[in-house]
């Protein structure tokens, strides 16, 4: 069977008339649809009933049809993914490439993956004949829609288809005179304003073959470098995703060309911390995303596993990866580095599922990491941020809009106080918190309710109780999240972040740039 005509869908694109493509017939079961992926392996697109519905578009990177449509598919697709449906970009001739697909999708700005069919096995299945197309199936495994996509009745036709502060000193005593004859002692006098140290470079402008960069973490080798991890690809959730690591030597202002750690097409690594044990070791762990390709963009977080890799020479070996839980049917997202505790334990807050429940997960790595066990569990929130208090405690942040959300725990991680909303702002957006080696706690986070925009820095002198008014690192048009911050050996403060998902970008100040905003001239 072919699909109907839709009568409206007969106009005139650019002066020309547009053919409607026939497709197979509307409300026939569409079967399993098997495609090629940039590596050449069979991807088998079958499991329908898990999304109220699945969008194949049909494509050509060498179409002028398609080239013009592709404004109008990244609207629909943008509208049509809130519902939860998933689009698969398909290429159903032997000509073009997979790098020659790749480089379209990339600088078209596609959020969705692109197969090939290239003997056009699935494009004759149900008849498509030009491009752009587009064959909509349903929850039932049902073709619903079999059309055109070059005009804007096309268009409307599969949209229709588918939406059926300083402390202060205490000055209460009395002050006794200096004797003019007797002024005392010389002394060493305080700096009132300090020396602002400031500066910021993006890690990288260009990595070939991904576009799309977030999630970065920092840290400090034991040899003093400097180390960024963060993922990239065609977008995020993409096939192609990848765990890059940058290294920055110490004394050197210039970052080497990052190197790219992990990448598996089936089971793409998402977030990474990268830290140092007390043992000198550097460690990475990261989620490995289990859910079944093609992903939506930016979904399978909920069914990630916890892997490791571990490097006792700086970096220059990695162990074998492994799952940090075992056969542990938690799943989780890490965001921040771990704390490094004083008995040698170390304590990773994630974004947590068990079959249960959602929140945030507080791991215990005992001995350096050698084995890890859950801790406390606490709703409300997710991806902690969190730092040990001066009597012992634990205080974290966790990410939740509109508002910050705030928990304690008083024995070691094991159990935590109800999450109860801050007085700061977040726009569901990761933040990064660090204490410094003063005791300050310096908190990096978007001061918004609703955009990803300005990056700001804060200040607490009372463990978290009350922080002064942020300082702003970014504060342009565009995104720039999921912050990372440190303090290295020297004193500095360096914080990573995403730069508008072009690229990471690093910062590194003191905390006098910001104390002082401005010297008396």
């Amino acid at each position: 069977m072919f699909c109907v005509r839709w009568l409206f869908l007969a106009v005139f694109v650019l002066g020309t008339a547009s053919r409607v493509v026939l497709g197979a017939g509307l409300g026939d079961a569409a079967g399993p649809v098997s495609l090629v992926d940039a590596e050449g392996a069979k991807v088998v697109i079958d499991g329908f009933g898990e999304r109220p519905g699945t969008v194949f578009f049909f494509l050509s990177a060498r179409s002028d049809a398609v080239a013009k449509t592709i404004a109008a598919v990244d609207r629909l697709y943008d509208k049509h993914r809130r519902l939860g449906v998933l689009y698969v970009g398909v290429c159903s001739n032997n000509v073009e490439s997979a790098d020659e697909l790749r480089d379209f999708a990339q600088k078209r700005g596609l959020r969705f993956a692109v197969y090939r069919d290239p003997a056009a096995q699935v494009a004759r299945q149900w008849d498509i004949r030009t491009v752009p197309a587009a064959v909509l199936v349903d929850r039932g495994g049902k073709i619903a829609h079999c059309g055109g996509l070059e005009s804007e009745g096309l268009q409307l036709a599969l949209d229709a288809a588918i939406v059926n502060r300083n402390a202060r000193q205490d000055d209460s005593a009395s002050l006794r005179p200096t004797p003019i004859d007797h002024p005392g002692p010389q002394r060493t006098q305080p700096d009132l304003y300090g020396s602002p140290a400031f500066s910021s470079e993006l890690v990288f402008e260009r990595i070939p073959g991904a576009v799309a960069f977030h999630c970065s973490t920092i840290t400090e080798t034991p040899r003093g470098d400097l180390f960024c991890l963060w993922y990239g690809g065609s977008y995020e959730s993409a096939d192609d995703q990848t765990l890059f690591l940058a290294r920055r030597p110490k004394r050197s202002r210039i970052w080497q060309p990052p190197q790219a750690m992990l990448r598996d097409a089936e089971h793409p690594p998402g977030n990474g911390v990268i830290f140092v044990d007390a043992k000198k070791r550097v460690w990475i762990v990261w989620c490995r995303m289990e859910t079944p390709r093609p992903r939506q963009r930016g979904t399978g977080w909920e069914n990630c596993q916890l892997m490791y890799r571990i490097s006792a020479d700086d970096g220059q070996t990695w162990t074998a990866d492994q799952k940090l839980l075992g056969d542990s049917s938690l799943r989780a997202v890490p965001r921040n580095p771990p704390l490094r505790l004083s008995n040698g334990n170390l304590m990773l807050a994630a974004e947590a599922y068990t079959p249960e429940q959602s929140g945030s997960a507080f791991l215990i790595g005992a001995d350096s990491g050698v084995h890890w066990t859950m801790g406390g569990f606490v709703t409300g929130g997710s991806q902690p941020a969190l730092v040990e208090r001066s009597d012992g405690s634990f205080f974290a942040l966790l990410r939740e809009k509109p508002r910050l959300m705030k928990t304690t725990s008083h024995d070691g991680g094991h159990s935590w106080s109800k999450a109860v909303p801050s007085a700061i702002p977040n726009p569901d957006a990761g933040i990064t918190m660090t204490r410094l080696s003063n005791g300050h706690l310096i908190l990096v986070f978007n001061d918004s309710e609703t955009k990803r925009t300005p990056l700001s820095v804060a200040r607490s002198l009372d463990e978290g109780s009350t922080w002064e008014a942020p300082m702003n690192l970014e504060s342009n048009p565009g995104e720039y999240s999921y912050p990372c911050v440190i303090q290295t050996a020297d004193g500095r403060i360096h914080v990573s972040y995403t730069f508008r998902r072009y690229a990471i970008k690093h910062v590194e100040f003191n905390e006098d740039w910001i104390v002082h905003t401005e010297r008396p001239d």
